[in-house]
C-alpha cells in the first residue's frame, strides 16, 4: 500500500494523555493534507513565528501561507481571537480544529445531529469566526490500534426549549445548543475572510445552506411557492407543520424557522401568516 495505517505513523503507547491525542491529530492533518493537496509548495510542522509556534505550516503555490492551530486544552476566547490576528498581522491564514474529547470542549463532539448539547464558549467564539462551522478531529482506540477520525464540522443553533444564555456551573461555563453534522469532502484548503480575519477552512457546506437548498427543493416539489389555496393564511400553520415533520428531528424548530425567513426574504416563498413561535 502507498501510505501506512496511522498506527504506523506514530509510535505506540500504553495509555490514552492529552498531549499524545494533540500529537496524534497534528500528525495526521500534516500527512493527510500533504498527501492530497496538489497545491502546497513547503510544509513543516511546529513552524515558529517568534512568540508563536505554528502547530502545522503549509505554503500554498499561490503564495498564501496557512498555520493550523490544534486545541486541545482550555482556552480563553479572548486568546483564540489574540492569535489568530497575530497570525493574520503576518498575512498567514488561520484553520482552527479542536480535538471533539479535549478539554476545550462543553461536551464530547462526534459527526452527527444532536440536540441540546453543552457548547463550550471557545467553541462559540469559532462557530462565530467560521460562519457557522466549528471544526473537530477525534481519535480512536480499538484493539491496541490508533484510530484518528477524519475533521468533520458542526453548526449550532439555538435549542428549541432551552434559553440561549451562558450556563455557569461550579468551574465550568457552557451554553446549550442543538448541533449539526456538516461532512467535509476533501482535504483541500480554502483561504478566505470572515469579519476582516484571515481563516483557512475545508470546502464543506454550511449546514444552513444544507437546509436551505433541501427546502427549496421541497417547495418546488409540492408548489407552495406559487399553489394559492395553500398560500392563504388559514394554511400557514399546516404547512409549518408538515415541515417539521419532516426536519425537525434533525434540525430543530428554531434552525427551521430561520431557513424558511430566508426564502420568505428571497420571495421563494410567500406566506401570509406569520410563523406560530
Amino acid at each position: 500500500m502507498k501510505y501506512k495505517l496511522l498506527n504506523n505513523l506514530i509510535p505506540k503507547i500504553e495509555s490514552k494523555s492529552e498531549s499524545f491525542a494533540h500529537k496524534v491529530i497534528k500528525q495526521l492533518l500534516y500527512k493527510k493534507i500533504l498527501e492530497n493537496n496538489s497545491n502546497i509548495s513547503d510544509a513543516s510542522l511546529e513552524k515558529y513565528f517568534e512568540s508563536r509556534r505554528a502547530d502545522v505550516y503549509f505554503k500554498l503555490k499561490s503564495g498564501q501561507e496557512v498555520v493550523i492551530e490544534i486545541q486541545n486544552s482550555p482556552i480563553t476566547s479572548k486568546e483564540i481571537t489574540t492569535r489568530t490576528k497575530d497570525y493574520n498581522n503576518r498575512g498567514i491564514y488561520v484553520l482552527w480544529i479542536l480535538y471533539g474529547d479535549g478539554r476545550c470542549v462543553g461536551s464530547p463532539k462526534n459527526p452527527k445531529h444532536v440536540k441540546n448539547l453543552k457548547i463550550s464558549p471557545t467553541e462559540i467564539r469559532l462557530h462565530q469566526l467560521y460562519r457557522g462551522r466549528v471544526y473537530y478531529v477525534n481519535i480512536k482506540y480499538e484493539k491496541g490500534k490508533i484510530i484518528a477520525t477524519l475533521p468533520f464540522g458542526l453548526h449550532f443553533t439555538n435549542s428549541d426549549n432551552i434559553a440561549p444564555i451562558l450556563f455557569r456551573k461550579r468551574f465550568e461555563s457552557f451554553f446549550i445548543r442543538n448541533v449539526n453534522y456538516t461532512y467535509i469532502p476533501n482535504w483541500n484548503l480554502l483561504c478566505t475572510s470572515s469579519n476582516n480575519y484571515k481563516i483557512a477552512r475545508f470546502y464543506d457546506r454550511n449546514a444552513k445552506s444544507t437546509l436551505v437548498e433541501s427546502l427549496r427543493s421541497f417547495i418546488k416539489r409540492t408548489n407552495l411557492s406559487r399553489n394559492q389555496k395553500i398560500i392563504n393564511s388559514k394554511s400557514t400553520k399546516k404547512i409549518f407543520k408538515v415541515i417539521c415533520r419532516l426536519y425537525q428531528d434533525e434540525y430543530g424548530k428554531f434552525f427551521i424557522i430561520n431557513s424558511l425567513r430566508q426564502l420568505l426574504r428571497n420571495k421563494e416563498l410567500i406566506l401570509k401568516e406569520k410563523f406560530p413561535h
